[in-house]
């Protein structure tokens, strides 16, 4: 009976130490789920439209004024429809002005700057060359137009300003002319002064089918994403330049990358798309930050956040930005691409319907919040985003118009 009694009180210390592990790790678990924050709520959202069917913005950013400046295209640039779009509002989204440039045909939209004259530039191809426009701020009327015949299909895809006034712009030439996206160029950049006049050219081809985004370094020089030089190839994805655009190192990670921002201290996130990530078989979320260097300092993989299965679910990402608390910040959107898979369950809607996927983490890249927005009646998703200045977000929403949706704070007080 004793030996009995003692197999009993030891059974019942194995299993009361397993209910205390598993509540421990229950408890763990729970409280990790509660560390991130309800994402913040939507403050306005406008939709303006072009002359074409339908318009998809690419860039955002807030100017000077508190207002907003998108670009994009209105029309269809598969099927020659296209014209560059540009739209103004002021801080509450209310439009100021909205312009087109180009006859409808192959022109390309892709990125915005505003110059040290307080005016705007514009990247991107006219009739497959590439462009670089300058327009007025408070009118929209086109200072000065310039474009570049670099080969068959040529287009500026990023445009930074230097700190002496100048413009740095990178893009591709001799591109396939199939789209917005990948175009399997071969990569250049080059300088401008601030009346558009060429400097300097630099071809990147042996680095990269196309430079995206650039950015100003302190040295005076610049770090440039670009796209891998074909298609075969994983090489490369980020570059240093000197202030003449000599290629002093090159980096490549793990896929193609399309949103891009610096911090301060040298630290910068690439935001791409991947199908390696361990949460699906699918398209999902890579967050990588680098050192000042180009050494890997933290990668993070995202995604499937509607709960939904998740080989027919895109979570793609286009745009991304450092915030002010020394995070970041990506836009994406989510939903089935192929329409074979219609699932309901989630608060937001359908599989197939797109949403906005918006993804705050903290500097070592844990997330804080997800937030999901969208509409019952269109498709939503994001193509960029920028930090306002009351320390919210403006996201480019691509809804079938140029969609300005403002969200509220990121970071509560």
């Amino acid at each position: 009976m004793i030996c009995g009694s003692k197999v009993i009180n030891s059974v019942k210390t194995i299993i009361r130490m397993a209910i205390i592990n598993y509540l421990v790790l229950l408890g763990l678990v729970i409280c990790k789920s509660l560390m991130a924050r309800p994402p913040p709520r939507i403050e306005w959202h406008r939709t303006y439209k072009g002359s074409g069917e339908e318009s998809h913005p690419h860039y955002v950013i807030q100017t000077s004024d508190l207002g907003f400046l998108m670009v994009g295209e209105t029309g269809f640039v598969e099927d020659r429809t296209a014209k560059i779009f540009l739209v103004k509002t002021d801080s509450q989204g209310n439009l100021i002005w909205k312009k087109e440039f180009g006859k409808r045909g192959y022109n390309l939209g892709n990125c915005v700057a505003e110059s040290v004259d307080g005016n705007y530039l514009v990247a991107g191809s006219l009739g497959r060359d590439a462009a670089l426009i300058q327009v007025e701020a408070d009118t929209g009327k086109t200072l000065w137009s310039k474009t570049w015949n670099m080969g068959t299909e040529d287009a500026f895809e990023g445009l930074t300003i230097t700190p002496e006034g100048g413009i740095l712009v990178t893009g591709y030439r001799d591109g396939l002319a199939e789209g917005t996206f990948m175009n399997w160029g071969r990569g250049v950049v080059l300088k401008t002064d601030s009346t558009g006049r060429e400097e300097w050219r630099r071809e990147l081809g042996e680095f990269a089918s196309s430079g995206y985004r650039v950015k100003a370094t302190k040295d005076g020089g610049s770090l440039l994403m670009c796209h891998p030089r074909d298609e075969e190839s994983n090489k490369y994805h980020l570059l240093k330049l000197d202030h003449q655009g000599k290629v002093l190192w090159s980096k490549h990670y793990n896929t193609v990358y399309w949103g891009f921002d610096t911090k301060a201290n040298g630290y910068s996130m690439l935001a791409g798309h991947t199908q390696k990530s361990p949460l699906s078989k699918n398209w999902d979320i890579e967050l990588t930050v680098v050192d000042e260097r180009g050494g890997v300092v933290w990668t993070r993989f995202f995604g499937q956040p509607r709960g939904y299965e998740g080989k027919w679910i895109h979570d793609e990402v286009w745009g991304a930005r450092s915030t002010m608390d020394g995070g970041w910040l990506a836009v994406a959107g989510t939903g089935d691409e192929t329409g074979r898979y219609e699932k309901t369950g989630h608060i937001s809607g359908p599989s197939g319907q797109w949403k906005i996927y918006l993804i705050k983490v903290d500097g070592n890249g844990e997330m804080e919040w997800e937030g999901i927005y969208g509409s019952t009646n269109s498709d939503w998703a994001g193509e960029d985003v920028c930090v306002t200045a009351d320390g919210g977000a403006l996201i480019a929403n691509d809804c079938g118009s140029f969609g300005f949706t403002k969200i509220a704070r990121l970071v509560k007080k």
